[in-house]
């Protein structure tokens, strides 16, 4: 499967990287991986500069629809999008789809920048 999950409970941090091409039958599998795991108030991850798709924009947002409607899903923690800089427009176009209220989402070019900015809007401190 081009879409692997992992989910850290002790993080409080959800990863979904995809490689290929992903088909909306794969996104949709990791949404609902997403959405049954008792992770939606985690920070997620979903790196996707190393994949493309075949899936049209309606069913990409068919599953930005489900997944508000998922119970629970107000508490939805902070996304953060990794792209290829050179592609991503339909990744762009869906965290653009973000409604006012609703949690945080920004795209990145750097899986470095992404997880420092999950890390900030959670309050997470980096020492090192």
């Amino acid at each position: 499967m081009p879409v692997h999950v992992r989910i850290s409970h002790t993080d409080r941090l959800a990863i979904a990287v995809g490689h290929g091409t992903i088909t909306a039958e794969e996104f949709q599998k990791a949404v609902v991986e997403f959405s049954t795991s008792g992770a939606l108030h985690y920070r997620k991850l979903v790196d996707v500069a190393a994949a493309n798709t075949d899936a049209d924009f309606s069913r990409i947002k068919a599953l930005v629809t489900y997944m508000r409607s998922v119970p629970g899903s107000a508490e939805r923690g902070p996304l953060a999008f990794v792209i290829d800089a050179r592609r991503g427009d339909i990744v762009r176009e869906v965290a653009a789809m973000n409604e006012a209220g609703e949690r945080p989402v920004a795209v990145f070019t750097s899986l470095h920048e992404a997880r420092r900015w999950l890390d900030e809007q959670s309050g997470i401190s980096l020492r090192g």
